[in-house]
């Protein structure tokens, strides 16, 4: 195993040491890691508690000029206690500038952020676990928006393949003011696909789409501390040709109250959707239970709460620390998780 990765590193090394130009472009040595330990208390009816241990790295040697960069290496995830790796796979980016503003990558995406979707549509442990994503991203600047459009493909069959090709579609955008002060106002559109032309496997095609739209206003009556009131409306949709899910169709109500004070953010919230699917998302906010069909439930109703505190040291160090919890009005049930993540982010080394 580790004569593999030699190999590999050894490699990338030669490769760009051949292309580098080092009037005009230079050539680093780049690492993304991240350890964690995360826990679940999750002792209802949807899902089982759970806990996460572990790290993963992601060295890559970069070739970058103003306009496009290139890097390559490889990404290894390792959870406490296992025999063995869960994942040792390589990683190839390119990221050209089309303009002042809008970037293409293809290979592996930039994905750290989560894509800024929130929890019902992505599940907060998918930052590590499910990393990397590869496909296809284009991200836009502006002064007072951004927006992310990827394809991350999760599973690639060839013909007699066991399984079915995999892969997720999303956009993302988001308008806040300069200040983050006033009206902002999010947008999140994702598409769910489990099939392929060459599937073998004689299992339905499957499409499933979640929508999110999370209007929000934020004052700052001290100096320190900002609030913000959100409501979030989210829609499930199955779009299937033939494939029937237990709820065809449903939605989300999420209206919050978050108070920031310097780097720590407290948020307070009441959840209640109805025949709400969300396969990327924290599985406590939809209608599926894990555990077993008969559990299911169409109405969900929950009140959320989390503490957070998130600090960036020398640009390079993320510090994370999260509570979460969860009670749900319908058993009376109070349910938790916390997190802690330490992400470096950034060069190691010049190589020239």
């Amino acid at each position: 195993m580790m004569l593999r990765v030699a190999l590999i590193s050894t490699y990338i090394s030669i490769f760009f040491n051949s292309i580098a130009q080092p009037d005009s472009s230079g050539v680093g040595l780049y690492l993304l890691g991240q350890s964690f330990f995360d826990n679940k208390e999750f002792t209802g009816n949807i899902k089982k508690g759970y806990t996460h241990p572990g790290f993963y790295i992601q060295p890559a040697i970069k070739f970058e000029t103003e306009q496009y960069s290139i890097a390559a290496g490889f990404h290894t995830l390792y959870l406490a206690g296992a025999d063995s790796l869960e994942r040792l796979v390589p990683v190839f980016s390119a990221r050209l500038q089309l303009n002042s503003r809008v970037t293409l990558i293809v290979g592996t995406l930039e994905s750290k952020n989560g894509h800024w979707l929130p929890e019902p549509l992505f599940k907060p442990e998918r930052l590590f676990l499910n990393q990397p994503e590869t496909g296809v991203q284009f991200l836009y600047r502006g002064t007072e928006s951004k927006a992310d459009l990827w394809i991350n493909w999760e599973r690639y069959i060839k013909t007699g393949s066991p399984f079915q090709e995999e892969f997720t579609v999303g956009f993302t955008h988001l308008y806040h003011r300069n200040n983050n002060t006033g009206f902002s106002n999010a947008f999140h559109a994702m598409a769910f696909h489990h099939g392929g032309q060459i599937d073998s496997t004689n299992l339905p095609v499957q499409t499933h789409i979640n929508l999110g739209v999370i209007p929000a206003y934020s004052f700052q009556p001290l100096a320190k501390t900002r609030f913000k009131f959100s409501s979030s409306f989210y829609y499930y949709k199955n779009l299937s040709p033939s494939f029937t899910s237990y709820y065809s169709s449903g939605f989300g109500l999420h209206p919050q109250l978050r108070a920031y004070h310097n780097s720590t953010t407290i948020d307070i919230g009441y959840w209640y959707s109805d025949g709400f699917v969300n396969p990327r998302g924290e599985e406590l906010f939809g209608s599926i239970s894990t555990i077993n069909p008969t559990f299911n439930q169409a109405v969900r109703t929950m009140g959320t709460f989390s503490i957070e505190f998130q600090k960036v040291f020398r640009e390079k160090l993320l510090l994370n620390a999260n509570f979460k919890a969860y009670y749900d009005f319908k058993s009376g049930l109070l349910e938790y998780s916390y997190t802690l993540r330490l992400m470096f982010d950034g060069k190691l080394t010049q190589v020239m």
